[in-house]
Formats: C-alpha cells, sequence, structure tokens
C-alpha cells in the first residue's frame, strides 16, 4: 500500500534539518507498528521535539507541511499539547508537541512509554534522543492491573451511578441519563472487559476500547450490543440494566479471581432501585 502521508514526512524532514529549534521527529502509532498494521483509513501519529511549541499550536509550522482543511489544539500527555489537523480531505495527522525538557521527563517516567511502547521511528534527532528512548522505553503490550481497594472504589462508583442515572430518567432527564449510561459507566464497564480478557489468559487488550472486537470474548461482544441506547426512555432503561448486568458478571470473575471482596450490597442496592421504579418494557434481566 502506497504511503499516504510520504509528502508530509518528506516536508516535515526537509524543514526539520533547517530549523535549529527542532531536536526531533518521532513517528508512533500504525504507520510504523508491526501488529495490526496501518490501512487507508490510518492517521499520522507524530512526536515534535521543539524549543519553539508555539510556532505549531498556532498552527504557523504545520501549514508548511501542507494544504490544512480542519485544525485545533488539545491538552495531551506530559503536560504537553497536541496539534490535530486534516490535510487534503481526510489526512488526519496528529503532532505531540513537546518541548525538549518536556520529553526527556515524559520518557524518564514513563508517559511518554505509553504510546511509544508499540514503536516509533526517528525521523530526526539532532538532539541525542535515540539512546534516551531506548534506555527507557521497551516494546510492551496492556496489561492492565488492579488493587483492591482500586476494585472496591471503582465497582461502588459504577453502582452509585446505577441509581444516578436512573433517578435521571424517573426526572426525564434523558441527555443527563444517557450520557451517564452511554459514557460515564461505560469506562468502568471497559475497565472490567480489560481485566477480565487480561487475566484470563494473559490477552492484549489495547487502550481505549481499541480493537475490542479482536480481543474481547464473544459472549461480551453479544450482550455489548444490548448495552447501547437510542436517545429514547425505555431504550436508555434496558441499556442501564443490561449494562449493570454484564458489568456484575465480569466484576464477580474479578474479584473471584484476585481474591477481592465483592461488594454485593452495593449491587443488591443498585439492582433493587433500578428494578422496583420502573416496569422493564422489552424484557426482564433480574
Amino acid at each position: 500500500m502506497a504511503d499516504r502521508y510520504k509528502e508530509i514526512k518528506e516536508n516535515i524532514c526537509h524543514y526539520s534539518e533547517a530549523d535549529s529549534a527542532i531536536k526531533a521527529v518521532i513517528a508512533i502509532g500504525s504507520t510504523i507498528r508491526e501488529s495490526v498494521k496501518a490501512d487507508e483509513y490510518s492517521d499520522l501519529d507524530l512526536i515534535i521535539v521543539t524549543g519553539n511549541p508555539t510556532s505549531w499550536y498556532s498552527g504557523e509550522y504545520p501549514k508548511l507541511l501542507g494544504e490544512i482543511s480542519i485544525e485545533f489544539v488539545e491538552p495531551t500527555l506530559g503536560n504537553g499539547k497536541e496539534y490535530r489537523a486534516v490535510y487534503d480531505e481526510d489526512k488526519d495527522v496528529d503532532m505531540i508537541i513537546f518541548t525538549p525538557e518536556q520529553f526527556t521527563e515524559a520518557v524518564k517516567n514513563g508517559t511518554a512509554g505509553w504510546v511509544m511502547n508499540r514503536g516509533y521511528a526517528f525521523l530526526c534527532d539532532k538532539a541525542g534522543f535515540s539512546e534516551l528512548v531506548r534506555e527507557y522505553v521497551k516494546p510492551s503490550v496492556s496489561s492492565p492491573q488492579i488493587s483492591e481497594l482500586e476494585y472496591l472504589n471503582l465497582t461502588n462508583d459504577f453502582y452509585f451511578h446505577n441509581i444516578w442515572a436512573a433517578k435521571k430518567l424517573l426526572r426525564g432527564e434523558l441527555w443527563s441519563a444517557k450520557m451517564c449510561v452511554d459514557a460515564y459507566l461505560k469506562k468502568y464497564l471497559l475497565k472490567m472487559i480489560e481485566l477480565y480478557c487480561y487475566k484470563k489468559d494473559g490477552r492484549d487488550v489495547w487502550h481505549d476500547g481499541r480493537f475490542i472486537d479482536r480481543w474481547a470474548d464473544d459472549w461480551i461482544l453479544e450482550k455489548l450490543e444490548l448495552c447501547f441506547a437510542h436517545y429514547e426512555e425505555s431504550d436508555i432503561r434496558n441499556a442501564l440494566f443490561n449494562t449493570h448486568d454484564l458489568f456484575r458478571n465480569l466484576a464477580t470473575v474479578i474479584a473471584e479471581k484476585n481474591g477481592f471482596e465483592y461488594p454485593l450490597k452495593a449491587e443488591t442496592t443498585a439492582k433493587e432501585y433500578i428494578k422496583g421504579n420502573r416496569e422493564i418494557e422489552n424484557n426482564q434481566l433480574f
């Protein structure tokens, strides 16, 4: 497959050689990854180490690389910022901008490893950062861990917000209820899915749910189909019930496998509240 980003990378290397402020340019992500390689939908992920980050945040420097259609800046790891842009019609490029000091600290404290441990390639290195990276960044895959205290806090938070979401439904606040069910609760559900699959056989569970359709068990994927709602009261209610049910199944296994105390009272309280305050219209889960 042809490299869609060849011209952009050539341009950034060209300008980097002439600009003393740019200390390193590093490609990360799918374009250099050996596992789950890039396809026609992949973006270009870069780390830019520069003594002049302002010209990148403003878009001044990125505009030298090609025609930009969309651009914005957001916070990113290691107290840096990420400039994100679409070049032409669909070439999305994410640039994590670090000062040399920020990058050094991010490498040493492990923050940079989170985005570099699946592979990286220096397009430019004028400050010897490659040696630093080789020392601190090691190839690795996702290996989620949780302490009993963290587990208990997470499960209680989840069950607490089961009741919170149910109350929003009773009040007719569909937006708040749906955002809780399909966003807030799902981050905790995803954590349980990751822990379950990793604990089961050391599976590489990636992060933020990436490629979940490849690494999660079939029975989990089948249940997930019922865990997301349309913007409609009864559908949100059913999604809440199904999310509770799947989380409970996973959380009990995690507790058993790790020898953790399971918060049965919290689960029962949440279950009884969301069951008792509204009739379930389509299917009875409890």
